[in-house]
């Protein structure tokens, strides 16, 4: 069977290929990932296959090439969740999704490493996004706020451990059995489970509004029902849904950075200026996103 290349959507860092008639998807990494990260990031997939969760299931040999580190993974047939298809984003939908986030945090306080190769947070260095150093002064003010709030809090098996970090619906596959595939560990890191959550709900309701608006309603009827599935599968600790409202500003700030780091700013389209100017706004007035608090009241 002949084989061809296709490339896929990398993101901003890496470039993926789908090898057609091969079954596999080649990612070759950017610089900055080493061999040790990326092979902690593969052992961290066949734990979780091994477990029950669904994802690609990655090759342990490495291509090392100028630099640049190539990985193949399992090529999963099916489409990105859509927000847009009623099939895909609808009440059993979110609650399967917090149950999938469940059961990988569950997966992960079992997980050992006897050396940590992935970014980490800790109290000493908590600036695990390495945002510190790219921002102006009032958005490095707000940024170390943020992550001052952070460090009362107690590090547990219970809140945290090896995340997958970019937890979103443009890193879930509906198979062709319809079954939802978790992609992309390209960012998992040691940090809070909160984060994870916070990632979610953040782009579930940014494309909500993008496209199908509704939020009032949208926030309550997503958090519940993605709540009610990850208790399926874990506990929801205390400390965890506290630190959610933190993780969301922490979101806005990252993708400002991002954002500003990979656009030509000389020449934004209309909707990246919008987009840049609304984070900015968000971000210095604090505002709370979704203009959600406490996150105690989606519990069952």
């Amino acid at each position: 069977m002949q084989k061809s290349k296709v490339k896929l959507n990398g993101g901003f860092q890496n470039e993926v290929f789908h090898i057609q008639g091969k079954g596999k998807v080649l990612r070759i990494s950017g610089m900055h990932k080493t061999e040790k990260m990326i092979k902690q990031e593969i052992e961290w997939m066949i734990y979780l296959h091994n477990a029950g969760l669904a994802v690609p299931l990655p090759d342990v040999n490495l291509d090392i090439s100028n630099g640049r580190v190539g990985t193949f993974f399992e090529y999963i047939e099916g489409n990105q969740v859509d927000v847009t298809n009623h099939s895909h984003w609808n009440l059993k939908t979110f609650k399967e999704f917090g149950r999938i986030l469940g059961k990988m945090h569950a997966v992960s306080k079992e997980y050992e490493v006897v050396e940590i190769y992935r970014p980490v947070w800790t109290k000493e260095d908590p600036d695990v996004f390495d945002l510190k150093n790219s921002l102006n002064d009032e958005m490095r003010r707000i940024y170390e706020s943020l992550l001052q709030d952070l460090l009362p809090y107690s590090i547990t098996k219970d809140t945290y451990g090896l995340i997958h970090n970019d937890f979103h619906q443009g890193n879930l596959i509906v198979n062709n059995t319809g079954n939802i595939v978790v992609i992309d560990f390209d960012d998992c890191s040691f940090n809070w489970f909160a984060q994870d959550i916070a990632v979610f709900f953040y782009h579930a309701y940014w494309q909500q509004d993008s496209f199908n608006g509704m939020l009032d309603q949208f926030g309550h009827e997503f958090m519940h029902h993605f709540f009610a599935g990850y208790q399926e599968e874990n506990t929801l600790h205390e400390t965890t849904i506290k630190q959610i409202p933190t993780f969301l500003k922490l979101r806005e700030v990252f993708l400002y950075r991002l954002f500003r780091e990979k656009w030509d700013l000389t020449q934004l389209e209309e909707w990246q200026k919008y987009t840049l100017d609304d984070l900015e706004r968000k971000i210095t007035n604090q505002l709370p996103f979704g203009g959600i608090t406490d996150f105690s009241d989606y519990l069952s």
